[in-house]
């Protein structure tokens, strides 16, 4: 007999509340990352920015556990499974980090510009815009900053993993960089296991509007992730970048299940 997914607990006053919150933060760093970001006071920026993530995820009610070790070697390659835009909290929150959202989020009202404040790369798969993104993230990397990349190139549903692409795994070959996977795993919200019948009230898939979706997860109690830290990986023990990516993507998604499982999620 198939299982009932409780109902989810749902206030929109506890929304309300917590959209002030991030507005009010928001409104109190971005003068000062402003600030850092002109005089290009990049160590102080990054601070900085690492304390707005944490904040945020913390009044948007995203509680993290972390499992294993931030490999402390620098430039480092973080690739991690994509499935909600709270990813960059969740990660953000851990570690200083550059992102790689995707190009068109760089006009997107306000949102692009606090991403240029944050540091991102914005990419796009076409190979006509390869080279400026990959000379970008290798900027990146030279000044021994930590780059994240999302290789499923778009957002899942949190339990099934897309094949990773490789192709920017080629700043890996480039810099010999040492690289290291996360998985991302969203366990509960409130105290109900995510199931199929609730996943996608925290991934973000298909065409969902931004703001209802996020207006939506603000009105939930808490939303419980664990992001568990893996073995760094070095190219020399891997045929190609190819073989690398796969390593990676197999990783990811036996770590994944294994602590969704764990906590009582299914498939």
């Amino acid at each position: 007999m198939d299982s009932v997914t409780p109902p989810l607990s749902l206030s929109t006053t506890r929304a309300v509340l917590r959209a002030i919150g991030l507005l009010v933060l928001t409104l109190i760093l971005f003068l000062p990352v402003l600030l850092l970001w002109a005089l290009t006071l990049e160590r102080l920026r990054a601070k900085l920015v690492r304390i707005y993530y944490n904040a945020a995820r913390r009044i948007s009610g995203v509680r993290v556990k972390v499992v294993g070790q931030v490999s402390p070697l620098r430039p480092l390659m973080l690739v991690a499974n994509h499935s909600s835009y709270l990813d960059i909290f969740v990660l953000g929150s851990i570690l200083p980090i550059s992102f790689t959202p995707k190009l068109e989020i760089r006009s997107w009202p306000v949102i692009g510009f606090f991403c240029v404040l944050a540091d991102c790369v914005f990419i796009e798969r076409r190979p006509a815009d390869m080279q400026r993104a990959q000379a970008e993230m290798s900027a990146r990397l030279s000044n021994g900053k930590v780059l994240a990349l999302f290789p499923e190139g778009t957002t899942g549903d949190g339990y099934h993993i897309m094949p990773f692409k490789s192709g920017f795994l080629n700043l890996v070959e480039a810099h010999d960089l040492p690289l290291q996977s996360v998985s991302i795993a969203y366990t509960h919200i409130g105290k109900v296991p995510l199931s199929p019948a609730n996943r996608e009230q925290v991934a973000w898939v298909g065409e969902a509007s931004f703001v209802t979706h996020f207006a939506r997860l603000l009105k939930f109690p808490y939303v419980e992730v664990i992001a568990e830290f893996y073995a760094v990986e070095r190219i020399s023990n891997h045929e190609d970048r190819k073989a690398l990516a796969k390593t990676c993507e197999i990783t990811i998604t036996e770590g994944l299940h294994k602590t969704l499982e764990a906590n009582g999620v299914v498939g």
